[in-house]
């Protein structure tokens, strides 16, 4: 058995139900894969140690431009579903209502490049917003004692806030800047393992594009399958939810997972470059070419 480590961008969640499934199924073992899942909150992108690690397309383009040899070798949805949550008496309805308001933020530039541009283009003042910087473990916290706003992954924070019986404004980043469409959440690979282990890598893929058309298909059976990986503290009517939502954008077109659109990554790559956050493209910023044909 091949061992392969891959490296979550946050707690197990319903967008990593794939992993946990072909887990749990035997699809990695019947891949002749012995594979290590950790969940990590990086609000500072790195390899962590892994073969694989998730993120968010900008995470790793500035990941790259610092010299982490990465590369991305699928995206999770077909459809970004990140956007800016928060309570409905914050009255926070577009990117303009920010103003005044406390948001919560990462380090790396790039989060305030994009914050930026979608406050401005909407008639706001960026420079107006009372910055927070934190990364976010418990939403329902937060929101209203700590912040007002943060950005979010509208899978699970809304879930959780809907779930805790609280009313909340959300817009979803792409819908208002289709720039924000991105490929998040993705998972990109060390260049390590696609020189030194390339067969492995396809095997790895195809297990999970095995597992999320499972996902795709039966949202509720599947989720509640993996519910021993899931958050304790999460109802399995929250879970359900939660996948249902994501099911739909889970495939492309020909019902596959994981392929990551050329026109969706160029274009936040090229405006990461017009914003000065990262110098160059680079030749090998992602790829499909480990997926089974």
């Amino acid at each position: 058995m091949e061992k392969l480590k891959v490296v979550l961008d946050w707690f197990p969640n319903t967008n990593h139900t794939g992993f946990l499934l072909a887990e749990k199924r035997g699809y990695f073992a019947e891949a002749g894969l012995d594979v290590e899942i950790c969940g990590e909150v990086h609000g500072e992108m790195d390899l962590h140690g892994g073969d694989f690690v998730c993120g968010p397309e900008i995470a790793m383009l500035e990941c790259m431009e610092r010299g982490i040899q990465m590369t991305a070798v699928a995206v999770m949805t077909q459809k970004c579903d990140s956007g800016i949550v928060s309570l409905k008496e914050a009255g926070i309805k577009r990117p303009r209502d920010l103003e005044g308001k406390r948001l919560t933020h990462w380090t790396p530039e790039w989060f305030h490049k994009s914050i930026r541009r979608l406050v401005e283009k909407d008639g706001g003042d960026y420079d107006k917003i009372r910055l927070i910087n934190m990364d976010v473990g418990d939403i329902v916290s937060t929101l209203g004692p700590v912040a007002d706003a943060t950005w979010v992954y509208e899978n699970w924070e809304n879930q959780v806030l809907l779930e805790a019986g609280k009313e909340i404004n959300y817009f979803n980043l792409g819908d208002i800047d289709p720039v924000f469409d991105f490929c998040a959440p993705a998972m990109a690979a060390s260049r390590q393992v696609l020189s030194e282990r390339p067969e492995a890598v396809k095997r790895f893929l195809g297990a999970l594009d095995r597992a999320y058309r499972c996902v795709a298909a039966d949202p509720e059976g599947t989720v509640l399958e993996v519910r021993e990986s899931m958050p304790a503290d999460a109802s399995d009517a929250l879970l359900i939810r939660s996948q249902k939502h994501l099911a739909p954008i889970l495939l492309d077109e020909e019902g596959r997972w994981g392929r990551i659109s050329d026109h969706r990554w160029n274009r936040m790559a090229e405006f990461l470059i017009e914003a000065g956050v990262i110098k160059k493209r680079m030749d090998v910023e992602f790829t499909n070419g480990y997926f089974p044909r």
